[in-house]
């Protein structure tokens, strides 16, 4: 089997934001169709599974990424990209993308932990950018607010348009699995009526079929959520 056919880029800037998140924005040399949700891995000799959801919107100049920093290889990667020239990368993957669900009016739930953001901000500013009016909700959550290192960005997105609604949740103390029921009891307080819903979430496995457990209780449509934790990280039967 041939080898995955690379794109090349140049590091058109690099930027430290809260939470110890850096933003990277890399300018590809030849065009880059993706579907906004999709990931792509980066190719660096001496690195490996650099897996990284892409935060912009398709058909913008530059290919966004956050990535956090805080880990031995994270904080190499860093450390590589501020004497980069050029950046090798695969074409886009990942089933997380709106045409993989029914088009619908309902409310759309975009539900991120930490640097799960950049996938939901590329699907919503895809959205805005196509003049979407369906409801949509951005629910962001972290142990701190350094972590939600973009809540400005997300914030004005409500102050602009009608239809969007951001919740900031911080959960100081705990772990997920302790604190899940204030994501749910926030999401269930906002929507009277979950099966009309369908939701985008972006997280550790624990989090999303901990959610999507909660939320299928009060109606939800299982089939009504995509999450890359369903082909990374199925569940057993």
């Amino acid at each position: 089997m041939s080898e995955t056919p690379l794109h090349t880029a140049t590091l058109h800037d690099l930027k430290a934001l809260t939470g110890d998140v850096w933003q990277v924005q890399l300018k590809p040399l030849d065009d880059y169709p993706f579907e906004a949700g999709q990931y792509l891995e980066l190719r660096i000799p001496g690195f490996s599974d650099l897996y990284y959801t892409i935060a912009s919107a398709p058909k913008t100049p530059c290919i966004e990424l956050h990535i956090q920093a805080g880990t031995d290889q994270a904080d190499g990667l860093i450390n590589w990209l501020k004497q980069a020239k050029a950046i090798d990368f695969t074409t886009p993957g990942g089933d997380t993308r709106l045409s993989n669900l029914p088009a619908e009016t309902g409310p759309l739930l975009l539900i991120a932990s930490g640097t799960g953001f950049s996938q939901v901000k590329s699907v919503l500013e895809d959205l805005l950018a196509n003049g979407a009016t369906r409801p949509i909700y951005l629910y962001w959550s972290g142990h701190r607010l350094s972590q939600l290192y973009m809540l400005e960005r997300a914030e004005n997105w409500a102050d602009q348009y009608d239809n969007v609604h951001t919740s900031a949740l911080i959960f100081e103390q705990g772990h997920w699995d302790d604190k899940h029921q204030m994501l749910v009891h926030a999401i269930h307080g906002d929507h009277d009526n979950l099966q009309a819903c369908q939701a985008i979430c972006c997280g550790s496995p624990a989090m999303v079929y901990t959610l999507l457990d909660a939320l299928t209780e009060h109606g939800f449509r299982p089939d009504a959520m995509l999450s890359d934790v369903f082909q990374f990280a199925p569940r057993t039967a």
